[in-house]
């Protein structure tokens, strides 16, 4: 599986998005450009996290794969590839890859599977920060 473990490449720092009570692990250059109850988006010169909630309470594990294919299809990714359920501490989801306009991406539905904490994550990287890209996203902890 893409998503099960990755070498940290480079230093890392903890960041938290206490509005929905989760933590991730990100390069320690990257600066946070929004954080409010809708979206976090933080970056560097090679990566672009961004994270939304999912409103709909009734996404269950099993239409995880339709429903973020609906998304990526959505968000005008195409090129389309890799794509697997993951499960990653505190959230069981699904991720699938892909590019938009020449950009990778990978695309989650994360569940929390203690508490109604649902969100949407997407992870643009340059062609050479795919391990990084992996590292975040593996990364992911509920603290509600």
């Amino acid at each position: 599986m893409l998503l099960v473990a990755s070498n940290n490449l480079v230093a890392q720092t903890e960041m938290r998005w206490d509005t929905h009570g989760v933590g991730f692990t990100v390069p320690d250059d990257f600066k946070v450009t929004t954080n409010n109850a809708e979206e976090y988006t933080a970056s560097n010169d090679n990566l672009v996290l961004s994270i939304a909630p999912i409103q709909d309470e009734n996404i269950e594990k099993e239409h995880l794969s339709e429903v973020v294919l609906a998304m990526a299809t959505e968000m005008h990714y195409d090129a389309l590839e890799e794509a697997d359920e993951i499960n990653i501490d505190d959230f069981t989801g699904y991720y699938i890859k892909g590019k938009k306009d020449g950009v990778n991406a990978v695309v989650m539905a994360l569940l929390d599977k203690k508490s109604s904490t649902n969100l949407v994550v997407v992870i643009a990287y340059d062609d050479d920060y795919f391990d990084e890209a992996v590292a975040i996203a593996s990364s992911f902890v509920a603290y509600d």
